[in-house]
């Protein structure tokens, strides 16, 4: 255990006491439970280690977490005072594939375990399955409707954490950039980013207090400029065009002009500016382009696209790697991949001669993440349910009376943009969010459905 191990347990069960004491304190901290509350307390937990000898820093990685201790507490104390029973759960149609698709690779890839870590990183990283039963379960036994300020305000509370924890750990280490502790670089950017989108949303429809939503936006602001992350830009840009694009039907054809025009504009300023070296180096397209090599007759992504090695590139080389790498899993493990949590452990051998670097690492890529443990299959599906099914289900919903927790499909589509360039989904903290706003979406969706 580390020095900050004792404080964050405190810190739990402080939480903890205010939470068994006021059911509005509870759902208040959720969501920074989930997100934001500091690493070192799944210290405590029996922990199995992800990385292999060979790996230059040893990593492990609790077999439970807080999170489902926490779930488990909001549903005890529902029982607890007096609740005999949870309302009838509708499965949809793809709800129902994908759970019988999860166990029955699960249950395969248990079969294949090379050994007991083999299949203690199955079982530790069957996180998503586990989180999904538990929200699925307290969602059922409590009215969300009666919380949901508290849930925004939650959010709310994680961001602001969240950005003076990272600049304490950036101070103590003297990072040129801002770290958070408890989520990696790019993750920290991208999820705030989509909170910041969500938010965004929450003042337009005036379902937040102008206050919080603009100190979560100006707080989102200063981590993405501190954190210097290209993709949480993007991802919150290309989320923002797409969703107006598609959220007024009657209007299609002139937000298409405006989405058309605000694209185009874009592009045309970026461009000017990096042909007169307004940019520095590391986002001008002539420097990008002088030092990538593109040649589409070869066979693996790395040789397609031949890279010099300089600072402004070296994040795109080692990309194009592990890409290599999660394709040859796919390629060789297409119906149930390689299972869940391995991926790390066997990086290297389906690597191109060695080329991934001996530390921890993810593929960088959600997609390529699901499809290579989970196979092609349950991959693309488990990819459709988080990241598009909460706006399909929200925009099936008949309500016009909606609330704030009807817009959660903001951070799940922006988190599906994300992850073209980063694997936030295998962060549990994160993908304990976006199961949060499936599970909300499906629980808003079947009351929905029970009203007409």
């Amino acid at each position: 255990m580390g020095t900050l191990t004792l404080p964050a347990l405190l810190l739990y069960l402080v939480i903890v006491f205010l939470a068994v004491w006021k059911r509005k304190l509870y759902f208040l901290l959720l969501l920074f439970v989930i997100l934001a509350f500091p690493s070192p307390i799944d210290d405590i937990f029996p922990s199995i280690p992800l990385t292999t000898l060979e790996d230059k820093v040893q990593v492990v990685f609790p077999l439970f977490t807080r999170i489902d201790l926490y779930l488990i507490l909001g549903i005890i104390l529902k029982f607890l005072s007096g609740t005999k029973k949870m309302e009838s759960f509708k499965f949809t149609l793809a709800l129902k594939l994908f759970l019988c698709l999860f166990f029955l690779v699960f249950i395969i890839n248990c079969g294949k375990s090379a050994d007991l870590w083999d299949f203690n990183l199955l079982l530790s990283y069957s996180f998503h399955i586990r989180y999904f039963i538990l929200f699925a379960i307290l969602l059922q036994i409590y009215d969300l409707k009666k919380y949901q300020h508290q849930i925004i305000l939650g959010f709310v509370l994680s961001i602001v954490f969240l950005f003076f924890e990272a600049g304490i750990n950036t101070f103590i280490k003297g990072s040129p950039r801002l770290l958070s502790g408890s989520l990696s670089l790019n993750t920290f950017a991208n999820i705030s980013a989509a909170i910041a989108l969500y938010m965004v949303y929450l003042i337009r429809k005036s379902l937040i207090s102008r206050f919080w939503g603009f100190v979560s936006i100006i707080t989102v602001l200063l981590i993405i400029i501190g954190s210097g992350t290209r993709g949480a830009v993007l991802a919150f840009a290309v989320a923002y065009f797409i969703i107006h694009l598609i959220t007024n039907h009657k209007r299609f054809i002139l937000k298409f002009i405006k989405v058309g025009l605000g694209v185009f504009s874009v592009l045309f300023f970026y461009i000017l500016a990096s042909s007169n070296q307004w940019l520095p180096d590391r986002y001008s397209v002539e420097e990008i382009s002088n030092k990538i090599n593109i040649d589409l007759s070869e066979s693996s992504l790395s040789e397609m696209f031949k890279v010099k090695i300089t600072p402004e590139t070296t994040s795109i080389k080692s990309r194009l790697d592990l890409f290599d790498s999660s394709l040859n899993m796919i390629f060789e493990n297409p119906w149930t991949g390689i299972g869940v949590g391995r991926w790390n452990r066997y990086k290297n051998k389906y690597s191109i001669d060695d080329s991934v670097p001996n530390v921890l690492l993810d593929t960088h890529n959600d997609y390529l993440a699901l499809i290579s443990q989970y196979g092609i299959l349950l991959g693309l599906l488990f990819a459709f349910l988080i990241f598009l099914y909460p706006l399909i289900l929200s925009r099936s919903i008949k309500a016009t009376n909606k609330g704030p927790l009807h817009f959660l499909f903001i951070i799940n589509f922006v988190m599906g943009i994300a992850a073209f360039s980063n694997a936030g989904f295998f962060k549990h903290q994160v993908s304990a969010v976006l199961i949060f706003s499936l599970c909300t979406t499906l629980k808003l969706y079947n009351e929905d459905e029970l009203a007409y």
